[in-house]
């Protein structure tokens, strides 16, 4: 977190701590843009770094469960993993363990004014994807799960609502548009929130779920204290983790405010910045 009191190194825009952190018992990790290089390929070095720490790692990802499944094999994680933005944890067997929906009220609600503003959106629960209305600057988001899951066009209401949906994600090419249309879903939805994920992309879930929400329930689970956790992440969804954990680290690629909220800042995600960093200062 920002208020860390350890000195530190700056090499560039680098921000690393003057010593190996010490007693780090639980890693968690953000997939897109902070383990994952721009081709969507793992930091290449992680799993042989992992190998020589006594920490134990995971990661939380704003991918529904599909879509880090590929990962989470590739990584052989034995620990739970936290999916949907904090919506869903699975465990190492990829079964759900904890899952956060959003009421049927608040998604009629939430399509109201996904129409009235003219907002691309489309619902994702385990098993289907809906796009509600256009999906034009979207469309690359959505069609990730191409293949993977059925994808319901221009979805109706009730379709939608006969389903368990974890999260929405919603996009407008005006970042005004998309903040307005975030300011409505918090007001009019005690249940959801509206969180901006990334560029002009916003994740909504129920007010139970973020990601840093989440994280404390894994460490809960596992009986790790706050100053144990070390986390990694590069975007808006992953400050709620910086918030619990006893120390941060941005990416540098993350936009600065990003920056501004974490402890550290390591080298970007397509310069390996997660096992450089774990390499280098934790013991």
């Amino acid at each position: 977190m920002k208020g860390n009191k350890l000195s530190e190194i700056r090499k560039n825009d680098l921000r690393v701590p003057s010593t190996p952190l010490p007693d780090i018992q639980l890693v968690v990790c953000d997939l897109d843009g902070t383990l994952l290089t721009t081709d969507k390929y793992l930091d290449d070095q992680i799993i042989e770094v992992n190998k020589h720490k006594k920490y134990r790692f995971t990661i939380a990802s704003g991918r529904s469960a599909i879509l880090v499944k590929s990962y989470i094999e590739q990584l052989q994680l034995q620990l739970p993993y936290i999916t949907n933005n904090g919506a869903e944890l699975f465990d190492k067997d990829q079964k759900c363990i904890q899952s956060y929906t959003i009421t049927s009220k608040e998604l009629s609600v939430i399509v109201q004014l996904v129409h009235e503003m003219k907002i691309e959106c489309y619902a994702c629960s385990d098993q289907m994807i809906y796009t509600i209305g256009e999906a034009n600057v979207i469309k690359p988001l959505r069609d990730r799960f191409v293949g993977k899951l059925t994808i319901i066009e221009s979805a109706a209401l009730e379709q939608i609502c006969m389903d368990s949906i974890h999260k929405l994600v919603c996009m407008h090419q005006n970042l005004t548009t998309m903040e307005d249309f975030a300011r409505q879903v918090n007001t009019l939805c005690t249940g959801s929130i509206c969180i901006r994920s990334e560029g002009n992309a916003f994740n909504i879930v129920n007010r139970q779920a973020s990601k840093g929400k989440t994280l404390l329930d894994l460490m809960s689970l596992l009986n790790i204290q706050k100053e144990h956790v070390l986390v990694f992440g590069d975007n808006y969804n992953d400050l709620s983790m910086f918030q619990e954990a006893g120390y941060s680290v941005a990416m540098e690629n993350a936009d600065r405010e990003v920056k501004d909220k974490a402890a550290f800042i390591t080298r970007g995600n397509d310069q390996n910045g997660v096992s450089y960093f774990l390499k280098h200062f934790v013991e």
